[in-house]
């Protein structure tokens, strides 16, 4: 699946005309409010909308399929002179501000605008989402996204559990079933070298039957993560869950990726793993980087959240503290 459409280039096919007539309408009922510098003219008397170029798409993520953006429009105004015993007029580009919402799942379809404003630098809005609709995610960030992912899916794994308690282990087979999503056993490349993938809808897929020796293809439903069985069995278990996990994170984070793409190119239909942790297939490498680095720093801390991790953690290191006698806290950490 490739995953570096642009949804800038999208808002502009897509949305242009209507940015069009709203932009005009609110030149002519608010250009007052426009910064509008001339030099030629001494009294504005009429401005008239020449052209309008996009220049900046600003994208923020909202629950669900749904976007909110705001488009930086930049204008070409003819400005003419009140007095007509002066017959000059002068150009000015002024940009306005558009904030919209719509939503991925109908093609922006339902796009609507909720506001115009004029545009400046300190108004600018911050980001939230890449052009490829990828979720910015700090570093000091994924603890508290990896608490947001449990909390909404799994809330019973931040339990901080009692004394003498084990932490509440995250069943990858119950989350994905929570999501919506079956897990599928199959090989999919004869090499190995794909761990998952996370088929978004309805497909006919090319994956590889070991009893023939060479590549079919098999009909596989939307909403399946396939996990390559020989992962684990070259591997271990937790390769398997942590596969499992993996998907899910792209499942949660990375759906709005998928559905910019299904824009442009109706026939994509799955996210691919590979071992080496990159996207097995023809992609825009930047964005697909930074989805595989997000699902690869989340999936572990989604498997062990931090709070209950410490609080057993600092339990253990009480005990045999007390057990060994021990002075400082390096002493015990082996049996910890």
């Amino acid at each position: 699946m490739a995953t570096g459409r642009s949804f800038a280039e999208y808002v502009k096919s897509k949305c242009y005309s209507g940015l069009y007539k709203a932009a005009e309408d609110y030149v002519e009922r608010e250009w007052e409010s426009l910064p509008i510098y001339t030099k030629k003219v001494y009294k504005i008397g009429e401005i008239d909308l020449v052209d309008a170029i996009i220049q900046r798409v600003y994208v923020e993520d909202l629950p669900g399929m749904r976007v909110k953006f705001d488009v930086g429009l930049e204008l070409e105004l003819e400005v003419k002179e009140h007095d007509y015993h002066y017959d000059e007029s002068d150009q000015c580009f002024p940009w306005i501000r558009i904030t919209c919402e719509g939503d991925l799942g109908c093609g922006l379809d339902d796009w609507e605008i909720k506001r115009i404003i004029p545009y400046n630098s300190q108004n600018a809005p911050m980001n939230s989402m890449s052009d490829a609709l990828v979720p910015y995610i700090s570093p000091d960030q994924l603890e508290s996204v990896a608490r947001q992912f449990l909390a909404d899916y799994y809330p019973e794994a931040l339990k901080i559990t009692k004394h003498g308690e084990k932490p509440v282990w995250v069943d990858p087979m119950v989350l994905a079933d929570r999501l919506g999503l079956k897990i599928v056993n199959q090989r999919i490349s004869e090499d190995s070298s794909i761990f998952g993938q996370l088929y978004m809808v309805d497909t006919d897929a090319e994956v590889y039957d070991s009893n023939l020796g060479h590549t079919v293809v098999k009909h596989i439903e939307g909403k399946t993560i396939v996990v390559d069985p020989m992962n684990f069995l070259l591997r271990n278990l937790g390769s398997r869950n942590n596969t499992i996990i993996h998907e899910c994170v792209h499942w949660v984070e990375h759906r709005k990726v998928f559905e910019l793409e299904r824009l442009f190119n109706a026939s994509a239909a799955c996210i691919s793993c590979e071992v080496v942790g990159g996207a097995a297939a023809s992609v825009a490498k930047k964005a697909t980087e930074m989805m595989e680095r997000q699902a690869n720093a989340l999936a572990p801390r989604i498997q062990m959240p931090a709070e209950p991790f410490k609080a057993k953690a600092n339990e253990y290191i009480g005990k045999f503290m007390r057990q060994m006698d021990a002075k400082h806290t390096v002493d015990v950490m082996e049996n910890v």
